[in-house]
């Protein structure tokens, strides 16, 4: 077989996901969404940092994800998923945020709370949504997404993961803790 005999030679190309910037790394980048190259999250949040240096002290403590800063894809947390080591497929979109400054933040789990009944309730609060996992509400931004199942025997309990910020946290991480309690708005 001489050379050319299987073909043209197709090089490879890594996917090209978007992400989205929040708050202060749009202040840093000077954007609201830019693409990058990576097959993994780690690998498009590398190629983001060498694009925009100042990222990295933001994102990184050395190999390390900071725990402040929020990662979704498709509007899960990558901790839930492979954490840096996600694969990422051609389109995808991760959303990046940094930790909010000024008032409270607070978090936890709730068990048995789907996320489409979660954004139902926000929505008949007020919510606005910005982002998939992300909702706006008076004096505060609510993230969430699924959290690894409570699992007992053969007894497997869905969770998700909220967390408010901003100087409305507490009233309306009181509202959330009561509807998922009482399993409604």
């Amino acid at each position: 077989m001489g050379p050319g005999a299987l073909g043209p030679r197709v090089p490879y190309t890594f996917p090209m996901p978007k992400v989205n910037l929040y708050a202060t790394f749009r202040d840093l980048t000077g954007a609201s969404q830019v693409e990058v190259r990576g097959r993994t999250v780690g690998e498009a949040l590398k190629d983001l940092v060498a694009r925009y240096p100042a990222l990295g002290a933001e994102l990184f403590e050395g190999e390390e994800l900071l725990e402040r800063v929020s990662v979704f894809l498709e509007g899960r947390d990558v901790r839930y998923l492979e954490g840096l080591a996600t694969p990422l497929e051609e389109g995808a979109t991760l959303d990046l945020f940094p930790p909010v400054a000024g008032g409270g933040s607070l978090g936890g789990e709730f068990g048995a709370l789907p996320p489409w009944l979660f954004e139902a309730y926000l929505c008949s609060w007020g919510g606005e949504k910005e982002a998939e996992g992300v909702f706006r509400l008076p004096g505060a931004r609510v993230r969430f997404a699924e959290a690894p199942p409570l699992e007992v025997g053969s007894l497997r309990i869905p969770r998700l993961r909220v967390e408010v910020e901003g100087e409305a946290a507490e009233a309306w991480w009181g509202r959330i803790a009561l509807a998922a309690s009482r399993g409604g708005g």
